[in-house]
């Protein structure tokens, strides 16, 4: 039989690379599902500001009243931030007031203790009391009622009632000493969709490998396959061709990431939201170069130990049992990210992301956030890198064996066989 070399002057790697890159470029789902990132990552910007203001403006709460002051004043302020509220008799049974809740004729109730507004203790029951931005604009409504009434209380003119409460101007600004900073929460921000980009493409690229693997052998395609290429050969290829397709969708994402959060403002000035006035940290080529080495790295790191796992199995319902370990140990990186965004410079940060296991996904958020000197930054690659290579090394001593094995899993002692094969 020829072989691709000869076929085509290239590698057998490259040929197979070649083609595994052509025949999931051609497949209408790489276009749906490259269109729909920028598709999702619009909507994280404008539905929860949408939906947040929807929610606003339909709370409906009644206010039971004991105090016998502050019930008129709360409905007219709740009325204000464009809630619906109404007073109800003091004597209304709780039970009655549940129940209102069970049949969607309210949203919640808010009891007022007989104490205030000197002492006591205000308390909120409803659907909605899990909604951080309706229980902030609640406590804030209550907070200036009470003030306005100790004021009035305490014979303070009006004009000094309303100095009292006016807000205070509370900015924050993320910088580690360079320059003036950015917003906060622009910069966790990026950060995050940084992190959960490469994530997503890990784990969908990785896991196809696997899945192609699986086919092949189970449709005894791979025969004909290694009869014409090297098994190693085989291997990277199949890992390169399909690495190279999420190559290019990270990139696509990545910049039409770049472009929705620069264009924020007009994506919610669409729909009537002012994005306010937090600028979005700058992009340089270094934080370019740095979000794609590590997702090459964490790439072919995964992609290895899945092709591994592919070659071990012999149906997709092998598979899916097989590689759950791997994929738990993808989320875990998930579980950490709010460690490495409450203190990005930190020993559980520095840990975290020096971890080949973790640190292709926490590292570039890390690095956005400012958190990473570049000494631990080429650490990092340096480990990821070496563990890459062992684990590609790995890989393909069980490749080359299992790829052609039929029937029931390897045990470990089968496995630490062909590993010294």
């Amino acid at each position: 039989m020829i072989r691709p070399r000869q076929r085509a002057g290239l590698p057998d790697w490259l040929v197979i690379a070649r083609r595994e890159l052509l025949e999931r470029l051609r497949t209408p789902w790489f276009i749906i599902v490259t269109l729909l990132g920028p598709v999702l990552m619009t909507a994280l910007i404008v539905v929860p500001v949408v939906l947040g203001r929807v929610g606003d403006q339909t709370a409906r709460v009644q206010i039971v009243d004991h105090s016998g002051t502050l019930g008129e004043p709360l409905r007219l302020a709740l009325t204000a931030e464009k809630w619906r509220a109404e007073l109800v008799p003091p004597d209304t049974d709780e039970k009655e007031l549940r129940r209102r809740i069970a049949d969607d004729r309210i949203d919640g109730f808010l009891v007022v203790p007989a104490e205030a507004p000197a002492a006591g203790s205000f308390v909120y029951k409803g659907d909605n009391a899990s909604a951080e931005h309706i229980m902030r604009s609640l406590n804030r409504v209550i907070y200036g009622v009470v003030l306005s009434t100790r004021g009035a209380a305490l014979d303070l003119p009006e004009d000094k009632v309303k100095a009292l409460l006016a807000p205070v101007d509370f900015t924050t600004r993320h910088t580690t000493g360079e320059d003036e900073g950015s917003s906060g929460l622009a910069t966790f921000l990026v950060g995050y969709v940084v992190m959960f980009v490469l994530y997503l493409s890990i784990v969908l690229y990785a896991a196809n490998v696997l899945r192609s693997v699986v086919q092949e052998k189970t449709n005894r395609v791979v025969e004909i396959m290694v009869a014409a290429s090297k098994p190693r050969a085989l291997m990277l290829g199949k890992i390169l061709g399909v690495g190279g397709v999420g190559l290019i969708q990270v990139t696509v994402w990545a910049v039409m990431g770049v472009v929705t959060i620069n264009q924020r403002g007009a994506l919610l000035g669409m729909f009537g939201v002012d994005a306010g006035g937090w600028s979005v940290p700058p992009m340089h080529a270094i934080d370019v170069v740095v979000i794609l080495t590590y997702f090459l790295l964490g790439y072919f790191f995964y992609a290895a130990i899945f092709a591994a796992i592919g070659a071990m199995v012999s149906s997709e319902q092998e598979a899916q049992q097989a590689q759950t370990p791997v994929m738990m140990i993808l989320i875990i990186p998930m579980l950490c990210v709010q460690l490495v965004a409450n203190d990005p410079r930190g020993g559980v940060a520095e840990f975290l992301t020096q971890l080949p296991f973790s640190s292709a996904i926490l590292m570039p958020m890390r690095w956005s956030l400012g958190g990473a000197s570049t000494v631990s930054l080429v650490v990092s690659i340096a480990i990821l890198a070496g563990s890459t290579y062992v684990m590609a090394r790995l890989a393909a001593r069980i490749y080359r064996v299992g790829i052609l094995m039929y029937g029931k899993r390897p045990s470990l002692r089968e496995l630490a066989r062909w590993l010294r094969y």
